[in-house]
């Protein structure tokens, strides 16, 4: 039997909507199964309970996270809600998380927060009154191990949610927990899938979880431990006291942000290596684009061995570009891991100098950061190498 869920119409009143709740059921089921939907669904369903817009939000603990994508009506809201740094002093969250967890099932905006604090509370008046979203309810229900809220933000027209509209959005519950477990389980084997072809092309990756752990790893990067890295307890690190110290940072930059607009370039770390060249190590967050491909995961680390990857023949970037012979000292110098003071130092120019030729390589190559123009070198080298 379909439950009775809540619809608005003018003037407040609920009225009951089966066949739309129904529809609504069905395209969160689509969207497990279809992720660049669900922007759109999450908005349908905002929509429908008469709220501007919803969210998934995850307990990370030690912060809320959010999981893109999230529907448009609170997009801007929500990158303001990082940027501007209130995630870190989420009065909701740290107080609705404990809720959830010892077995409410849904909350509403008077479980959270006092009417004086609404009045007068930093969080209320500096963050959600410019915004206009000072009503909130939220549906806990279980993703994996964690604990996950489906969070529906309302203005001050629309009013604050009724208990027995709790209790009727509360009807989302086993839905919302059996398509998180189906997104899962897909996202996972596409995950695998990935590490698979990366593989292929022997590129070591390392998936990091929420908290930084490793999660899964393939045959490529696992070949690296005991030489290069270590792992224990699903902790990676890095051979050598500076090794890892930049390694750690770079995995600490990579898991901070929790919405993907924010999420800055990181560069690169060397892992230095006696007798050897070193391994160049990128992590690329996956909460964004990524986010339906790797399920429970908060970062991929790539790895490259500069001892493994040819260098372009000399005339290559001259010609395929048309760069100066300095330009092509300095290109080159930074697709063999050197920071742009090191490659400066060694071709005997100053920082200025050098700076002014890579603004020229950018130009010519149509890259924007040393991340884009590196990974087209070595591109260019491996496709002149086959």
């Amino acid at each position: 039997m379909v439950p009775m869920p809540v619809g608005r119409v003018p003037g407040g009143k609920l009225m009951s909507k089966d066949r739309h709740f129904t529809g609504i059921i069905d395209r969160l089921y689509d969207a497990a199964v279809a992720p660049e939907s669900w922007p759109d669904v999450l908005q349908d369903l905002a929509d429908f309970v008469g709220a501007v817009g919803c969210c998934i939000a995850i307990d990370s603990g030690t912060r809320t996270l959010i999981a893109p994508p999230v529907s448009p009506g609170v997009a801007e809201p929500l990158e303001d809600f990082v940027e501007s740094g209130w995630y870190r002093h989420d009065l909701r969250g740290k107080r609705g998380w404990p809720l959830l967890k010892s077995g409410r099932r849904v909350l509403l905006e008077h479980d959270v927060s006092t009417e004086k604090e609404r009045r007068h509370g930093a969080y209320h008046n500096e963050w959600l009154r410019p915004w206009d979203l000072p009503w909130w309810a939220a549906v806990g229900f279980s993703c994996g191990d964690r604990t996950c809220g489906l969070a529906l933000l309302r203005n001050s027209s629309q009013g604050p949610f009724s208990r027995e509209e709790g209790r009727r959005i509360g009807e989302l519950r086993p839905h919302l927990t059996r398509v998180m477990q189906i997104a899962s389980h897909l996202s996972s084997r596409r995950a695998e899938a990935v590490l698979d072809v990366l593989e292929l092309v022997g590129r070591p990756a390392f998936l990091l979880g929420p908290q930084g752990s490793v999660a899964r790893l393939n045959p490529a990067a696992e070949a690296l431990i005991g030489s290069d890295f270590t792992l224990s307890r699903g902790v990676l690190r890095a051979v050598g006291r500076e090794n890892n110290a930049a390694l750690q940072r770079l995995v600490s930059a990579a898991l901070a942000p929790p919405f993907p607009s924010t999420a800055p370039e990181e560069r690169p770390v060397a892992i230095r290596r006696t007798g050897r060249k070193p391994l160049i190590v990128r992590a690329l967050p996956t909460i964004g684009l990524l986010s339906d491909v790797f399920a429970h995961t908060r970062a991929l680390l790539l790895v490259d061995d500069l001892d493994e990857l040819p260098a372009p023949p000399a005339d290559a970037l001259p010609s395929m570009f048309g760069l100066t012979r300095a330009e092509t000292r300095v290109a080159a110098s930074l697709a063999a891991g050197n920071e742009l003071s090191q490659a400066a130092g060694a071709l005997g120019i100053s920082s200025g100098t050098a700076r002014n030729h890579l603004k020229a390589i950018f130009a010519k190559t149509e890259t924007h950061r040393q991340r884009e123009l590196i990974s087209l070198i070595h591109r260019i080298s491996a496709s002149w190498k086959s």
